[in-house]
């Protein structure tokens, strides 16, 4: 079977599985009701995938995989992120930071409502809340003038906590916007992003700046 046959067929087969998200919860699907939705036998979903839980790690580590490449992308932009200039303008600067990220996620809109939905998979809420501490720890690490800060311990536990409450709001409001995606013009999603990143961790490194 030619390359493009095989991925169009394990394309079929994670369409269906989202698809069956729908109406049934991950861990009551059987791999019948995905090869009865892409219409293909039990030997060819055999053929690829070992049960219902293989499909979904493909489907959610071929997600992680892209999503971290436009991460990065954006990551590379803050490295001029300067504590200096006025806090407006570093919420400018961040938000011009997500653009990759942000176009990503419309464009694979209905695979994330579905695997975060109360249908979807808990694993795959854990990979993009850990990896999105991670990545916004790791980015205030690089900040400009970031060492001039004066926080003891207790101001980095603090932080440390400040950024995974904001990690776990910022799942909640990308859920909600691409449920509004249709409705909502750019200006007003900038716009809500923008009244988010006023409550961001951001803001406690300003707080904090002597």
């Amino acid at each position: 079977m030619s390359d493009i046959r095989v991925q169009n067929t394990k394309n079929n087969l994670i369409t269906a599985l989202l698809s069956c998200l729908e109406d049934k919860s991950v861990h009551e699907l059987k791999v019948k009701d995905i090869i009865d939705k892409a219409g293909v036998s039990t030997r060819t979903f055999y053929q690829y995938y070992s049960d219902v839980n293989d499909l979904l790690r493909d489907i959610e580590d071929s997600f992680m995989a892209e999503y971290l490449k436009n991460v990065e992308k954006d990551r590379d932009s803050l490295g001029d992120l300067d504590l200096d200039v006025p806090f407006e303008d570093q919420l400018e600067t961040i938000l011009n930071a997500t653009k990759n990220t942000i176009e990503f996620c419309y464009a694979h809109k209905k695979e994330i409502q579905l695997l975060l939905s109360d249908n979807g998979d808990t694993r795959f809420y854990n990979m993009i809340f850990h990896t999105g501490c991670e990545k916004i720890m790791k980015r205030m690490s690089q900040m400009k003038h970031i060492d001039e800060l004066k926080m003891d311990e207790k101001d980095q536990m603090r932080m440390m906590i400040s950024v995974q409450v904001f990690v776990y709001s910022i799942i909640g409001m990308v859920r909600v916007l691409l449920e509004y995606s249709d409705r909502l013009a750019p200006y007003d999603v900038r716009q809500s992003i923008l009244t988010f990143l006023r409550e961001s961790p951001i803001a406690s490194m300003n707080i904090n700046k002597k």
